[in-house]
C-alpha cells in the first residue's frame, strides 16, 4: 500500500524527467486507506474490508521512469489473508477458508508499471499471486500526489479456487469478486 503511495507522487508531479535513471523515494500508506474485497452470493452481498493497521510502516520504492512509463522494483504489497474483516466472525471464517489461509496465508499484490497519461486515469499493471496461483492485470487507477485508487475484478476460478455452498447449496458466492483499493499515501 505504501508503495501505492509512491505511484501517486511520481504521477502527480514530483517526478518530471523522462530519465531512465533508478529513483528512490520513501513513502508510507495511511491508516485511512482503504483496500476491500467485494462479493456476493444469489441472497447477498458481502464487503471484507483490510486492516490498514497492518501494512502501515514506511517503504523504500524504487522505479525507472522513460516515457510515460513508471517502472518499479520490487514494489510489493502482501495481505495477510487474517487482515481481513468481513463483518462477522462466521463469514471471517469462511472467507479464510475460501482463501485457504492455512496453506496460504498472505495474497500478494506487485505493481509491475504504470503507463501515464493527461487527465485524471492511468493505467496499472499489476501480478496478483492468491492461493499460490499467479495472474496479471491492467486497470485504471486515479492518481494524485495524496492518493492512489482503483478497482479491478477478478475470477475466484483463476486462481484454483471453488466458489462455496452453504445452506446444503442454498446460497452460493458468486465467482467474480472485486478488489478496491483508496490509499491514502505521504510522502516521508
Amino acid at each position: 500500500m505504501k508503495k501505492l503511495f509512491l505511484i501517486g507522487l511520481l504521477l502527480g508531479g514530483f517526478i518530471v524527467n523522462a530519465q531512465a535513471d533508478l529513483k528512490r523515494v520513501d513513502i508510507k500508506i495511511l491508516p485511512e486507506s482503504e483496500l476491500i474485497i467485494a462479493g456476493s452470493t444469489n441472497v447477498n452481498k458481502f464487503d471484507c474490508k483490510f486492516n490498514m493497521n497492518l501494512i502501515s510502516d514506511t517503504r523504500e520504492v524504487k522505479f525507472i521512469r522513460e516515457n510515460k512509463y513508471l517502472t518499479f522494483q520490487d514494489l510489493l504489497l502482501q495481505f495477510e489473508t487474517t487482515g481481513f474483516d468481513c463483518g462477522h466472525k462466521r463469514m471471517n471464517s469462511d472467507f479464510q477458508d475460501l482463501l485457504m489461509c492455512d496453506i496460504y496465508p498472505v495474497i500478494e499484490i506487485q505493481i509491475d508499471r504504470v503507463e501515464t497519461f493527461p487527465g485524471e486515469y492511468n493505467k496499472a499493471f499489476i501480478t496478483v499471486k492468491l492461493a499460490g496461483k499467479t495472474n496479471k492485470y491492467d486497470l485504471p487507477v486515479k492518481v494524485d500526489q495524496e492518493y492512489f485508487s482503483g478497482k479491478f475484478a477478478m475470477n475466484i476460478r483463476d486462481f484454483g479456487l471453488e466458489p462455496p455452498k452453504k445452506a446444503l447449496g442454498l446460497i452460493k458466492v458468486d465467482e467474480e469478486i472485486e478488489v478496491l483499493f483508496d490509499l491514502k499515501l505521504s510522502l516521508e
